[in-house]
């Protein structure tokens, strides 16, 4: 099993609980945004020497990862908005793709996709080079499972139905083949199981429903793999949650914990 976190912070200095989250969820991966004033010194003193924070070599941007030291990661490509990683696993080879999108209250959805555009060309353009299929996007996209930043033939090319990505991967827009990915997010999206999504703030936003903000898609060889996914909602005995919505002492975001089988499909 695979286990990939990922939590947008705040800028809060989150340390203890960080930690206690990779802990306990035994996380073999974490991604992290808005980091800003995290002490990352002190998560890793925390954790002992069986993590490293993977760096490039630019500083990084939007988005850093710490990595178990059984893992082989490498950086493959490093812009603003994404990194691209290689890596490698007792079991398979991977590309984790690395997001954090542009903000809704600041941008608008056009401006979302033209970043996204750019991704997916340098995420096929990878998937070439290494003769690698088995690809893991994840992030806080600033948009919903049905915004067009994901659904567009344009963007994401993202499904939200296994059974359609199984009986065709490609797309067809103007003859030219599009690959699809897979967003398995709604399968987990559940009032009984209280997995409601990662963003709720009705001030800001006036809205009386929670944002699917934090997301994962994979490509069609992974889709069988996806174990779990779900937004966590407490730290050991830690409430991430006040009054029923995210607790922005800590985030106001959820983190996301992906949990993927490495046997089976996949090459």
């Amino acid at each position: 099993m695979l286990n990939i976190l990922f939590w947008n912070l705040r800028r809060n200095a989150i340390e203890d609980s960080i930690a206690d989250c990779i802990v306990e969820n035994n996380v073999d991966i974490v991604v992290f945004s808005e980091f800003d004033g995290i002490d990352f010194i002190k998560i890793k003193k925390k954790l002992g020497k069986m993590y490293e924070r993977i760096m490039a070599v630019q500083d990084d941007r939007k988005v850093t990862l710490l990595a178990k030291t059984t893992l082989s990661v490498t950086t493959v490509q490093q812009q603003n908005r994404y990194n691209i990683y290689n890596v490698k696993t007792a079991v398979k080879e991977y590309l984790l793709v690395a997001v954090h999108l542009e903000d809704r209250r600041n941008y608008r959805a056009a401006e979302r996709i033209e970043t996204i555009r750019c991704l997916v060309a340098d995420i096929e353009q990878t998937e070439k080079l290494l003769k690698c299929s088995n690809t893991i996007v994840i992030g806080d996209f600033n948009a919903n499972p049905y915004d067009e930043e994901l659904l567009s033939k344009y963007a994401f090319n993202a499904v939200l139905f296994k059974k359609i990505i199984d009986k065709c991967e490609l797309t067809n827009p103007n003859s030219l083949k599009k690959k699809r990915f897979y967003n398995p997010i709604l399968h987990y999206i559940s009032e009984d199981t209280e997995m409601y999504g990662s963003f709720y703030y009705e001030k800001e936003y006036m809205t009386p429903y929670w944002y699917c903000l934090d997301q994962v898609l994979v490509r069609k060889v992974l889709a069988n793999n996806i174990n779990h996914v779900e937004y966590l909602k407490r730290i050991n005995t830690r409430d991430l949650l006040e009054n029923a919505i995210p607790n922005s002492a800590i985030s106001d975001h959820l983190p996301l914990l992906v949990n993927l089988q490495e046997v089976g499909n996949g090459v």
